[in-house]
Formats: C-alpha cells, structure tokens, sequence
C-alpha cells in the first residue's frame, strides 16, 4: 500500500487548544455591587462575604477577586433581595390583595 494516501480514519489532534480565560471584574462593576449592598441595607462584611460566595460557589478575599460574570449574577441576587416582599403576618386570606365576592356581600 502506498504509505503517502491520507487514510480516512486518521485523525490528527488539535495542535492546541487554549480556553478563553473569564473577564475579571470592571471597577464599575465593583462600584455597583457596593453600591446594591447599601440600598439593600446590607452592612456587614461577613453577610456581604456570605451573599458573594452562595453565588461563585468559591471562597472570594475581595471583590475585586471575582469574575466579570460573577459579579453580574451578584448584582442580580442582590437587587432581587430587595424587590421581594418582606414577610406578612397572618393568612393569606388576611393579606389579600383585593376584595373578593365574600367581602362584597
């Protein structure tokens, strides 16, 4: 056989394949997240650390140790701890929004 014909099962590994490292964080970014902690009235550093690390799933010595991504999904826990409702005492029935048939009568 003629050693020269390319085979159809040869197949060559790529030569090398890099990962796109992620995007650190923006210094914007960094601002921001401080700033969304103090509108939610989230002061303390361990509670901070503690919100930051239930979301990268890793240990974070600073802000500035996060991803672009990262930071990004931050901002989004955040904001939704402050869009949500806080805690109501009593029954849904209670805390209805609007009259119903019953309350009518």
């Amino acid at each position: 056989m003629n050693d020269e014909i390319p085979s159809l099962f040869d197949v060559e590994a790529p030569a090398t394949s890099t990962a796109q490292d992620p995007l650190p964080v923006r210094s914007d970014q960094v601002a921001q997240i401080r700033e969304e902690f103090e509108r939610a009235g989230i002061t303390g550093q361990d509670q901070r650390k503690e919100i930051v690390e239930s979301v990268t799933f890793r240990s974070v010595a600073s802000l500035r140790d996060l991803r672009a991504v990262e930071a990004h999904r931050i901002l989004k826990v955040i904001k939704g701890m402050q869009t949500s409702k806080p805690d109501r005492k009593g029954s849904a029935w209670d805390n209805r929004e609007e009259d119903t048939w019953i309350d009518k009568l």
